[in-house]
């Protein structure tokens, strides 16, 4: 399956990597998977949500809002059952955005309608 990610920048100067990047997932993949790919990269995903900020993040889907992440504390609290399948949830795109703001939701929807 693919999960289409938004990546933005995350500090000045970094926006050179900003876009819609395709994660190519296994047909049975997990809610705890999917994160571990934003967190971690691999196999060509790239651009994953920084370990290295003390930021917080929260990572929404068009299934909802799916985790929060410590990045300093290195901590994910998953806000469905982490072994959720990907498929079960319907989920087709992810976002990190900073914790304590939330991203328009109409927005999002504009930004993935036409993948």
């Amino acid at each position: 399956m693919i999960v289409l990610y938004n990546r933005r920048s995350l500090c000045m100067g970094d926006d050179v990597y900003n876009g819609i990047y395709r994660i190519t997932m296994p047909e049975d993949a997990d809610l705890e998977s999917l994160i571990g790919v934003l967190l971690r990269g691999g196999r060509g995903n790239d651009w994953p949500i920084p370990q290295t900020s003390v930021i917080g993040w929260t990572v929404y889907s068009d299934a909802g809002r799916l985790a929060e992440i410590s990045a300093d504390e290195k901590q994910v609290t998953f806000l469905f059952p982490k072994d959720t399948k990907l498929s079960d949830m319907g989920i087709r795109w992810v976002f990190g955005e900073r914790t304590g703001t939330e991203p328009d939701n109409s927005a999002l929807e504009r930004m993935f309608t036409y993948r």
